[in-house]
């Protein structure tokens, strides 16, 4: 889920890195297609000693169809939130640089977890001031969610209440 760059959450400013779920490395994404590559041209040629002489060409296309759709799925989870509180406020950066980071006043800003927009559908986590909202941690499970916004709470309560100069 998150993780806290600061010690302790009383200092301020505090960071809260919040990154999806990510089992597969570079090294392993490659690896995993050589091998699958390996299968493939294996099986291909197979088929292509018992007469089926489009089976290689469709083993290369379909390689290349999964090696596409897995690299582009990896890159894709490497987009993750920096959520940093100061006194003077709270601001949500997106890795990716997609859109530009959105700041909130401390004082003003609502932490809600709400419920899915449909049945069956997963909870939201919004940040909220001023006619503004923004959903933090799209990518975390339920759990993870409800966590994070019981973090955001403590911390936007901690900078509330003991005030700090940056």
């Amino acid at each position: 889920m998150g993780e806290t760059l600061q010690a302790t959450k009383s200092t301020l400013p505090a960071r809260l890195l919040v990154l999806p779920h990510r089992s597969l490395t570079r090294t392993g994404l490659w690896l995993f297609l050589a091998l699958q590559g390996m299968a493939m041209a294996g099986f291909a040629g197979l088929a292509a000693w018992r007469g089926n002489v489009f089976a290689p060409y469709f083993a290369m296309l379909d390689w290349c169809v999964v090696a596409y759709v897995l690299s582009r799925v990896w890159r894709r989870s490497a987009v993750g939130e920096v959520i940093t509180l100061s006194a003077s406020g709270l601001e949500v950066r997106r890795m990716d640089g997609a859109a530009p980071p959105l700041w909130f006043n401390p004082y003003w800003v609502r932490v809600e977890l709400l419920p899915g927009r449909h049945f069956g559908w997963a909870s939201r986590l919004v940040l909220r001031s001023h006619g503004r909202e923004l959903e933090v941690g799209k990518f975390l499970n339920e759990a993870e969610r409800a966590g994070l916004a019981r973090q955001l709470n403590e911390m936007l309560v901690d900078a509330r209440c003991h005030p700090r100069a940056d």
